[in-house]
């Protein structure tokens, strides 16, 4: 446990430097990673460090380097996944993290267009491609790949530990068919958001949705009602301007970095196709 916060804690200036950990969190990681790096490289051994969070564009990478010392050959993987699966997606995990603070009223439920209009610039210095140009960029890092979400076969898992590490024993375990305990599966956050917007006009009592499994039981009545009564509910959609960045993006990050993929698949007319089949 003592890689767990090696991103946050590899931000120049901590939380003044836009993370979440203080110095006095990172305290103890400090301390203890060195030693912990230290050690396996004396017995040569591989350390794998996996964090989402390394895809902030805030991270010092001085500070990074200092903490895989000794290491010299440190590979990075990075996922790739086209833009308009991965914003969508990704706007479900991080508002599907603050359904409560939503319903008390301490945060504004955005909706995934004003999301995108107010903060795609930022959003995008996520995304797979960037981090891994980000990383690219510095010299103590050996080499990155970019693994192609699109083209993984029947597991990214099974992709990253069999074909990428080349990890034999992980790798027989899966085969054998051991898998994350807990599948990251999408849900659609829209009828919550409408729940909340009921409950902040007072149409419905703040106590239906307490907790996150009643706010859920309320999204999925109102769900139910307007499929009933075959409700046409009005919907916002981007701007012409963010959907033609999104797309113009994807185009050239297939183009550079997966050409035979992206040829294979039909090249941009059917990126084109699937960008249009979406509904943002």
């Amino acid at each position: 446990g003592v890689g767990l916060n090696l991103a946050q804690c590899s931000i120049n200036g901590y939380r003044k430097g836009g993370g979440r950990m203080s110095n006095a969190g990172c305290a103890s990681m400090n301390e203890t990673f060195p030693k912990f790096v230290a050690d396996a490289h004396n017995k040569s051994q591989n350390i794998l460090v996996v964090a989402e969070d390394f895809d902030i564009p805030e991270i010092d990478f001085n500070r990074l380097s200092f903490f895989l010392q000794p290491y010299k050959k440190i590979k990075v993987i990075s996922t790739y996944r086209r833009l308009h699966d991965w914003l969508p997606s990704w706007y479900n995990q991080i508002v599907g993290s603050y359904t409560i603070e939503y319903a008390r009223g301490n945060e504004t439920y955005p909706s995934f267009v004003k999301w995108l209009e107010e903060r795609y610039d930022g959003f995008s210095l996520k995304h797979g491609v960037t981090v891994a140009e980000r990383f690219q960029s510095h010299e103590f890092i050996e080499s990155v790949n970019l693994i192609n979400m699109h083209d993984v076969g029947e597991s990214l898992v099974g992709t990253f530990f069999c074909d990428v590490l080349q990890a034999k024993a992980t790798c027989n375990a899966i085969k054998g068919g051991m898998k994350p305990s807990a599948p990251n599966i999408g849900v659609d956050h829209d009828y919550e958001r409408l729940a909340i917007e009921a409950k902040m006009v007072g149409i419905i009592p703040a106590s239906s949705l307490a907790r996150r499994i009643k706010i859920r039981r309320v999204a999925n009545f109102l769900m139910s009602r307007v499929e009933e009564t075959n409700t046409t509910l009005p919907r916002l959609c981007p701007s012409n301007e963010i959907l033609e960045r999104i797309l113009t993006q994807t185009l050239e990050h297939e183009r550079k970095y997966l050409p035979d993929w992206f040829e294979s698949q039909g090249g941009e007319d059917a990126l084109r196709e699937s960008f249009e089949r979406m509904h943002f």
